[in-house]
């Protein structure tokens, strides 16, 4: 009875280390949500800028350290999102399929963000543009969202 006990004690044992493998090995926790709560903060800055005849200045709409932002373009494959980051990118597929605005200090990515709304993005590189924490100041005009420069 005893060897017996001890025989199913150690089928579960293999069992548990056998599904923890599982997985261990099928994880992928270095991907990154979007931010939601920024996407929605930087889709209402650029919607409401026009009708308050201000501008949006990102240095101001956030509230965490980095010194450029990369605005990439829907669609771009994520090899070139890394190489213009200088290291991978680590962001998740966006559902709403707007341009991304990746947040970094350096070469790391700080955070990303999507944009949600109806205007588009106009007088930058493609498909990613770099601009630095100065630059990234856009105005917004019939629904047209471009640098200031």
């Amino acid at each position: 009875m005893g060897r017996a006990l001890l025989a199913v004690g150690a089928l579960l044992a293999l069992a548990f280390i056998g599904f923890g493998l599982v997985i261990y090995l099928s994880r992928d926790e270095d991907l990154v949500a979007v931010d939601n709560l920024l996407s929605e903060r930087l889709t209402r800055a650029f919607q409401l800028a026009e009708g308050r005849g201000a501008d949006v200045d990102l240095a101001r709409e956030t509230d965490f350290p980095w010194d450029r932002v990369l605005i990439v373009q829907p669609g771009t494959p994520e090899p070139r999102i890394t190489r213009a980051l200088g290291s991978r990118f680590h962001g998740m597929e966006s559902f709403d399929a707007g341009e991304l605005l990746v947040f970094a200090r350096g070469s790391r990515m700080v955070r990303y963000a999507d944009y949600r709304g109806r205007g588009v993005f106009a007088r930058i590189e493609r498909p990613v543009a770099e601009l630095s924490r100065a630059e990234a100041v856009f105005r917004v005009r019939d629904l047209v969202i471009f640098p200031r420069r």
